[in-house]
């Protein structure tokens, strides 16, 4: 022991402008976190560093790293696979192999527990934060633990139980309706709608099988499908976002640090032109509306929303809420079984990607991704196909969605996208081993990490961007 403590000593008094001069020399991300780890002294100046890098260094992103199963598939590890060299990296996260993320942000995963809490958890530095529960995911557990009792009702007492609960959960009003299963969806006498509204179906139809449907979309860990953070709680831990699209409808809800309870987004704590939107879009008869949003980013200082339909929603969360739409429906991809992400470029333009799974002939994997930028020409913001993501390079899963500049990292292709399985249903495709990169220039699909058939069985992998703090 003493000589083990002699060397961290002889290591912790080597001069600070050297070890400053080795850290911003470190390639990858990788060498940083073993750099902190040599000792506390060397953890201290690698912070430090973090929050205050040098000019040259300040607007570099690190190359986001795939969070898989340990070789030995152990139970309360993993490891991370840097998709440049090709290779699993050495050191491990303790990170438990059968919970699945609800999100990775800023270097930090989310989970929710079974009382629908959520926790922020940094696995380089093991630091836990933990955030009220989300009510209204109780609301919809009891609906689902009640639901042959509540078929038996009237459709009167049913509607009045159902408010109850509703209360009892801050759950948003609901409007007595009989027979209230149904949303019709507006379409204006052309004939394209009718395709649309097939697919509106598809989706109710969609979220009624999550809800109804196996087992194991019913845990409490799948009923966050995003978050994303407006900042690393570390380095601003009084002045953080978080933002989820949580419960089978996929609504919208965040929480400011400090905060005791979570704030949803609701047509009614909306301004009047998105209520007025919603109601000449979707012919609501007993709620509320802003369902099925797909992703989220934080930019700029706020909040952006995207559905699968190409309605993109502002929110400032800031001060006093204020959310604003950018873009209306679309027929551009409206495919129930397309998904959708939102990713700020490097060089700051919004990206609505369009991930197309075929599930008759490619078992469920990903055989293209079509990207859409947002421009505003004469005040009227549309999305506009591209046929290039230039020298970007996207990074795509259950994560924060994350863009970075391939020149930056030997190795990473430019033009590409990078993504992992993140389908409800890879249960049903041999596991979630959908992970591979796409290439916009010849349009073809690359596999670059193949899970073992032992460990198909876990929930899928994720992107993470490592910080050492």
């Amino acid at each position: 022991m003493a000589s083990e403590s002699n060397s961290e000593s002889e290591w912790a008094s080597l001069p600070e402008d050297l070890l400053d001069s080795i850290l911003v020399h470190l390639a990858s991300m990788a060498d940083c976190i073993r750099f902190s780890a040599v000792c506390s002294d060397w953890r201290r100046i690698a912070y430090e560093n973090s929050r205050n890098p040098p000019c040259n260094l300040r607007h570099r992103h690190q190359l986001p790293l795939l969070m898989v199963p340990t070789p030995d598939s152990r139970t309360d590890a993993r490891c991370l696979y840097d998709v440049r060299r090709k290779r699993l990296y050495d050191f491990r996260l303790k990170v438990p192999y059968h919970r699945r993320c609800a999100g990775s942000s800023h270097g930090w995963l989310i989970f929710v527990d079974d009382s629908y809490e959520v926790t922020l958890f940094n696995p380089f530095s093991g630091k836990s934060i933990h955030l009220p529960p989300i009510r209204r995911l109780f609301f919809e557990k009891r609906i689902r633990d009640e639901v042959d009792e509540m078929s038996i009702l009237p459709d009167l007492e049913k509607y009045e139980y159902e408010k109850k609960l509703r209360d009892e959960y801050e759950e948003e009003e609901k409007e007595y309706v009989p027979d209230i299963d149904e949303i019709e969806f507006y379409n204006d006498g052309e004939d394209e709608g009718d395709e649309l509204e097939q697919d509106i179906e598809h989706e109710e139809e969609e979220s009624r099988d999550a809800e109804f449907g196996p087992e194991r979309f019913h845990q409490s860990e799948y009923s966050v499908v995003r978050g994303v953070l407006s900042a690393n709680p570390e380095i601003n831990p009084n002045g953080y976002f978080l933002m989820v699209i949580y419960g089978t409808q996929s609504r919208l809800a965040f929480i400011k640090s400090g905060d005791q309870y979570w704030t949803y987004i609701d047509q009614s704590i909306c301004d009047q032109s998105i209520r007025d939107f919603v109601e000449s879009t979707y012919q609501v008869t007993n709620d509320k509306g802003l369902w099925y949003w797909r992703d989220i980013v934080y930019r700029n200082g706020l909040y952006y929303a995207l559905d699968h339909s190409g309605v993109l929603l502002s929110c400032d969360v800031r001060t006093n809420l204020k959310v604003k739409k950018i873009t209306g429906l679309d027929n551009l991809h409206n495919k129930w079984n397309h998904k959708t992400y939102l990713v700020e470029s490097s060089e700051g333009d919004l990206l609505r990607v369009i991930r197309v799974i075929d599930y008759e002939n490619h078992y469920g994997m990903t055989i293209k991704f079509v990207v859409y930028k947002l421009v505003d020409f004469c005040g009227d913001p549309h999305w506009t196909e591209l046929n290039s993501l230039g020298n970007d390079a996207l990074f795509l899963g259950d994560n924060q969605s994350i863009s970075v500049v391939a020149s930056d990292f030997v190795g990473c292709q430019p033009n590409s996208i990078y993504f992992c399985d993140d389908c409800d249903d890879f249960y049903d495709h041999g596991g979630p081993n959908d992970i591979g990169v796409f290439n916009l220039q010849d349009g073809c699909v690359r596999r670059h990490y193949t899970l073992a058939h032992s460990q198909r069985l876990m929930p899928p992998s994720i992107w993470i961007s490592p910080t050492f703090l």
